[in-house]
């Protein structure tokens, strides 16, 4: 490649970090699993079916995708193993922008009614519904048919109320519920007039145009019956976790990606997707050396066992960016609640990435970190802090802990009390807060013999597991 073009390549980045509504990429699984680099070896080659879907890609693009890759299936169900050595540094597959589901794809006249509605993922799982309802018609079918059906997706918007409830004390119960509602009300959104652009006016008559936009996305695909058929709420979810789980972003926009998207997900490898502007490709370079048969991988984003169950519907069972949330809700009954909240907001200092505040409660992160004997699960400094202001028991204490905060560095209760009994009580308090959360993931392992499938019950216990041992950081 010429010199400098690697200031055309960029990364090309999954949809969105923990945002409602912006899910990311989901492994097409028939059932989750732990993942690990001792376990990257595949165990066969797949089916006629799976090679020629390459065949297809490959004749769609016009060029050779891959000569070093083949699908396979492995104990994470599809992937993509080595045919021949690898090394590090190789560029393992090439995809044109042209072959890849992007909403520009979308005919005009969608596209054009959807603008002013929704954002270009769901412009991307509009896409997606409109080739799954045209079957055999559609040019892209063999792609179609790769893709999971609901029933083997575990991304946690398909949880039903009871295996939710399991993990209901977990940092991402309340966002699995967002998600589906979030779904729910872009399918049924209308704006409102002053938000139309400008675009539309030019192609329809100002009442035809406002008639078309005050109606719900439903509403404007059943306009093209030929295309989209009957629109269901369950085939939008579908798609929408589809593309949001499975996509990613470049500078081109939202993009799904044929045969890249059966890479597998390996939190230590340093291979991403990218993108290519000059050549106008996504492409992968592999970090390491494979072996014939081996199965290639690459990271999807530093996640945490949380987001990778929510968006994508597996765990890892070794997760070096895994992390957990423990909540400490305020009690009213508190006679000095308020004197100790007015102190916290004054001394805690600036915002913490280890913390998040709401009027009621406030949320801290527990995850793995490092110190001089290795690795360990470590309670944050301001989680301890937090404990010893609000289980105080007179304002002498609470005073006295605002005037060393403002004589020192500013930052409340860092140092141990003085009064070793009360620092006590205060640690004793938080060890019990802690074993809560540990017992209700317990709990939740018991009581997954009601989930559905092989599949869910194996995340629901994993993921509960995980967020159980995170929150042991003294046993």
């Amino acid at each position: 490649m010429a010199a400098g073009t690697s200031l055309l390549r960029g990364v090309a980045s999954r949809l969105g970090g923990a945002v409602v509504g912006v899910p990311r990429r989901l492994l097409p699984r028939s059932a989750a699993v732990s993942r690990s680099r001792s376990q990257s070896q595949a165990t066969s080659l797949e089916d006629d079916h799976c090679s020629a879907f390459l065949h297809w890609l490959q004749t769609k693009a016009g060029t050779r995708i891959s000569s070093v890759l083949a699908v396979a299936t492995s104990s994470f169900g599809r992937s993509l193993v080595a045919l021949e050595p690898i090394k590090e540094g190789d560029c393992i597959l090439e995809v044109p922008y042209s072959v890849q589901l992007t909403e520009d794809k979308l005919p005009q006249e969608v596209c054009m009614l959807l603008d002013n509605l929704v954002g270009d993922t769901a412009k991307v799982a509009v896409l997606l519904m409109m080739e799954q309802h045209l079957g055999h018609e559609s040019g892209w079918e063999s792609y179609i048919k790769s893709l999971p059906c609901k029933d083997e997706m575990h991304n946690m918007i398909f949880w039903d109320l009871n295996e939710l409830h399991m993990v209901r004390n977990s940092s991402v119960y309340n966002e699995a519920i967002e998600q589906r509602e979030h779904a729910k009300k872009e399918l049924s959104a209308a704006k409102p007039v002053h938000t139309l652009r400008p675009s539309l006016f030019l192609a329809y008559p100002f009442p035809l145009a406002c008639l078309l936009m005050s109606f719900p996305i439903c509403k404007v695909l059943e306009r093209f019956p030929h295309l989209f058929g009957e629109i269901k709420l369950e085939n939008f979810m579908h798609a929408s976790a589809l593309v949001s789980s499975r996509a990613w972003r470049t500078s081109r926009g939202v993009s799904l990606i044929p045969f890249a998207d059966f890479l597998n997900h390996d939190g230590l490898s340093n291979s991403i997707l990218l993108y290519d502007e000059q050549k106008d490709v996504s492409e992968v370079i592999a970090d390491r050396n494979y072996a014939v048969g081996e199965q290639v991988m690459i990271r999807y984003g530093k996640y945490s066992n949380a987001a990778l169950a929510l968006n994508f519907g597996f765990t890892l069972s070794s997760n070096i960016y895994d992390q957990a949330h423990t909540r400490v809700d305020i009690p009213y009954e508190d006679p000095f609640h308020w004197k100790k909240l007015d102190i916290w907001e004054r001394h805690h200092g600036p915002k913490y990435e280890d913390m998040f505040c709401c009027s009621y409660n406030k949320t801290f992160v527990i995850k793995e970190v490092k110190f001089c004997g290795g690795k360990g699960v470590g309670v944050p400094q301001i989680l301890r802090a937090f404990f010893r202001v609000f289980h105080a028991t007179s304002l002498e204490e609470l005073e006295e802990m605002s005037t060393e905060a403002a004589r020192d560095d500013g930052r409340l209760a860092r140092r141990p009390l003085g009064n070793k009994e009360r620092e006590i009580h205060a640690h004793r308090m938080l060890l019990l807060h802690l074993d809560d959360e540990i017992q209700s993931y317990l709990t939740a392992i018991e009581g997954n013999v009601s989930s559905r499938g092989v599949g869910r019950k194996v995340l629901i216990y994993e993921f509960a597991c995980a967020s159980a041992v995170l929150c042991s950081p003294f046993l």
